[in-house]
C-alpha cells in the first residue's frame, strides 16, 4: 500500500487524506473478513474492501473522514511508547474537531437536557479515553466504531474518531476515521453477517454532524485538520 511504502522510506512528518471513489471498507491486517462481511453481497453493492498495513478493526469509509500521518523517529514527537503515540496524535485530532461540535451540541435533544442538568459547558465532555472498553460479545471488537479504546477521541462514552498505528524502525504510521454524519443502518444489514454489529455501532459512536452532504462535511473536517497539524509540523 502506499502508506506502507511512505512509511518504508520515511524522512519528514506527512499528513495525507483519503479520498473513495466509492463506497469503501477497510479492516486491520489480522482481521479474517470473511467471518464479518458477506463479500457476494459487498460486491453487489459496490463495496470496495482493502486490508491496512495497520492492526485495529473493520471501518466502513461512507460516512467519516480518513487519514493518515506518519511520523519519523528522528522526530522530538516520536515515543517509543506506543499509547503515547496515540495520545500525541489524537489530541491533534480532538483540537481540529472541537469548534466543529458547537453546532452539533445546539441541535442534539440529549445535549440540551445536559445543559439543563447543570452541564452548561458540554465542550469538556469531549475527551480522550482513559480505558479500554470491552464487548460482551468478543466479536464485535473487530469493529472499530464499536469498541472505544485508550485515546480514543469521546463525547460522554461514545466514540467520535478511533486510529490505528505500525510502528517500525522508521518511525510510525497512524491511520485515523473520524465519525461524520450517522451510518446507514439499513446498508450496513444489507452487508454484514452479524446483525448485533449493528446495535454495538449505532450505540458507541457519534458523529460530528447532524446531516449534510458528507463530501462538503469532508472538506470542512480537512481544512482544519491542515491548519492544525500545519501548526505543529508544518511551519
Amino acid at each position: 500500500s502506499i502508506d506502507a511504502d511512505l512509511l518504508d522510506t520515511l524522512k519528514e512528518p506527512i499528513l495525507h487524506f483519503y479520498d473513495w471513489e466509492q463506497n469503501s471498507l477497510t479492516y486491520g491486517y489480522f482481521i479474517n473478513i470473511d467471518k464479518f462481511i458477506d463479500l457476494k453481497k459487498a460486491d453487489l453493492f459496490n463495496l470496495n474492501i482493502a486490508r491496512r498495513p495497520t492492526g485495529g478493526g473493520i471501518v466502513f469509509h461512507i460516512w467519516d473522514i480518513a487519514f493518515s500521518f506518519l511520523l519519523p523517529k528522528s522526530n522530538e514527537n516520536f515515543s517509543l511508547n506506543p499509547l503515547k503515540n496515540y495520545e500525541f496524535v489524537n489530541t491533534l485530532v480532538l483540537d481540529s474537531i472541537k469548534g466543529f461540535l458547537d453546532d452539533r451540541f445546539s441541535k442534539d435533544e440529549l445535549v440540551d437536557q445536559n445543559k439543563e442538568n447543570g452541564n452548561i459547558d458540554v465542550s469538556t465532555r469531549i475527551n480522550l479515553s482513559l480505558v479500554e472498553h470491552k464487548n460482551k460479545k468478543i466479536k464485535l471488537d473487530s469493529f472499530c466504531m464499536a469498541k472505544p479504546t485508550r485515546y480514543d477521541v469521546m463525547y460522554l462514552g461514545k466514540k467520535i474518531a478511533g486510529a490505528s498505528q505500525r510502528r517500525t524502525k522508521k518511525g510510525f504510521l497512524h491511520q485515523t476515521s473520524i465519525c461524520l454524519i450517522k451510518p446507514d443502518f439499513d446498508y450496513l444489514k444489507k452487508v454484514l453477517k452479524d446483525r448485533d454489529a449493528i446495535d454495538a455501532i449505532s450505540k458507541s459512536s457519534f458523529p460530528i454532524f447532524l446531516d449534510g452532504r458528507i463530501d462538503q462535511r469532508r472538506e470542512m473536517i480537512k481544512k482544519k485538520l491542515i491548519q492544525i497539524f500545519e501548526s505543529k509540523f508544518f511551519k
